[in-house]
């Protein structure tokens, strides 16, 4: 133990930091799919499809009540404000819940359109706009612990967090037995409220004599062209639950909402890679240094290809264990929500560099022309094949969009940074598993050998594979 308490001091804080942050993914997300079987067996499917709707929207309306100020303008602005960083934060609170109550406004006074049109009635309506004023106190505190390699405190608040809203969701639902959708979202959105509320004054203690609205003008300048991208970016992922809702009826969206659930345990393994991922490929580009981005993006990118390999494989009994058989149908949409996702990741390699030389606009172009696309095909095909051509449309745009920020990236580079003939290699694998991997759900022997073969590999490949989940340990030293 005091040998291994050594070495984990010896390393450096960005790797530990990245450790520590998937630590706490695989945590938070652990709990999420502890509780989903209870909430499977709580809801009924119509009831179970009414609250991904109300989650859809409720991210949805989100990105415009909250600006998405916590995403990449605030990592420009940690960059930019390196001084100020508490009146930075404040300022963009403040601007934050400004435009929130003006949204806020707009929402209300057309409550019953929206709310019939988005089957959010009133009540649900006021838990979302209450949370949308203090969520961004939370996610500004945590972008900038994340921003400055501090981990601690926001491995501890993930967690707590996630445990107290998973257990108020199912006390809400026992509670409010004649409407239990509102009371699993009530449980859920409560623990938010209150942790956004206590953040909302510590920002607020920290930052309140720094208050500089100057910074609002960057923000907006930076954000407004990208809030389109960030709509379209989610709807992208998210527009087909809406979609099947509408066209079918809520028990589909609750089978596509599982499969989806499902899928989601893979962006795990991107999400604590690209926490570490984006200041290092910011200071890279400062530097020009791009053959160091390649080297450490690449690897990170086929561990997660591995990752959804094994999601694909095992997809008919992470089913099971997560729900009961009347969502067993639902293995069939995995395989393509799954290679989706991968080439959701795809966009995150080459969108990082254009955040950094600050074209969002081009960013915007592809994220409009996939989800537009997306819209259009999921009106065709799931009216005539079902639920589960959304995960094949999802996937193809998906795709789409890659290649349009790659072409953005390139144009604003005249460089591919990547080695593209891997990755195409590596996509091409994705897509052909996601096609035909349902061809052998049926047999167990078959799926179950490739699983024991990608395992034995990675026993035998496993010093190699964490120097590459751990962000290429030689770079962060080179860093330090």
């Amino acid at each position: 133990m005091k040998q291994l308490l050594n070495r984990w001091h010896n390393i450096p804080i960005g790797v530990k930091a990245s450790v520590a942050y998937f630590f706490a993914s695989m945590v938070t997300k652990a709990i999420v799919y502890l509780v989903t079987p209870i909430f499977t067996r709580l809801l009924t499917p119509a009831e179970f499809g009414r609250v991904s709707v109300y989650l859809t929207w409720k991210e949805t309306l989100g990105i415009v009540a909250m600006f998405c100020l916590s995403y990449g303008v605030f990592n420009n602005g940690m960059l930019d404000h390196e001084n100020d960083r508490d009146g930075y934060s404040f300022s963009m609170l403040i601007l934050a819940n400004i435009i929130t109550a003006v949204c806020t406004v707009l929402v209300l006074s057309v409550h019953t359109v929206v709310g019939g049109f988005a089957k959010l009635p009133l009540p649900f309506l006021l838990l979302m706009l209450t949370g949308f004023f203090f969520q961004p106190a939370l996610d500004f505190w945590m972008a900038r612990q994340r921003y400055e390699y501090r981990y601690k405190g926001p491995v501890l608040v993930s967690i707590l967090t996630s445990f107290l809203s998973a257990s108020s969701a199912v006390i809400g639902i026992l509670i409010f037995r004649d409407n239990r959708p509102f009371g699993r979202v009530f449980g859920s959105d409560l623990v938010f409220i209150c942790t956004g509320l206590f953040f909302y004054i510590y920002l607020a203690r920290q930052g309140r004599k720094k208050f500089n609205p100057s910074y609002w003008k960057e923000a907006l300048s930076f954000n407004l062209p990208l809030i389109p991208h960030y709509l379209s970016t989610y709807l992208l992922g998210n527009s087909d639950k809406l979609m099947i809702d509408f066209l079918i009826g809520s028990s589909a969206t609750a089978y596509y909402s599982v499969a989806h659930s499902i899928a989601a345990v893979v962006i795990i393994v991107w999400s604590a890679a690209n926490t570490s991922l984006i200041p290092f490929t910011y200071e890279k580009c400062r530097n020009n240094d791009f053959d160091a981005i390649s080297r450490v993006t690449l690897p990170i990118l086929t561990v997660f290809g591995v990752a959804c390999i094994f999601m694909i494989l095992l997809a008919p009994e992470a089913i099971a264990l997560i729900s009961t058989k009347d969502y067993m149908e639902a293995i069939y949409v995995v395989p393509p929500i799954v290679g989706g996702v991968f080439f959701q990741t795809n966009y995150y390699i080459y969108a990082n560099i254009l955040y950094y030389y600050k074209k969002p606009k081009m960013v915007m172009l592809g994220s409009l022309t996939a989800t537009g696309l997306n819209i259009i095909l999921n009106y065709i095909f799931i009216s005539r094949f079902g639920y589960i051509a959304a995960g094949y449309t999802t996937l193809f745009c998906y795709l789409v969009q890659a290649a349009i920020d790659y072409i953005g990236m390139y144009r604003v580079l005249h460089r591919s940074v990547y080695r593209m003939d891997y990755i195409g290699l590596l996509a091409g694998g994705i897509i052909l598993i996601s096609i035909f991997s349902k061809l052998i759900y049926d047999y167990r022997a078959i799926r179950y050998g490739i699983v024991v073969a990608l395992i034995l590999a990675a026993i035998i490949f496993h010093k190699k594979m964490i120097q590459i989940f751990l962000f290429s340990k030689g770079e962060q030293k080179n860093e330090t």
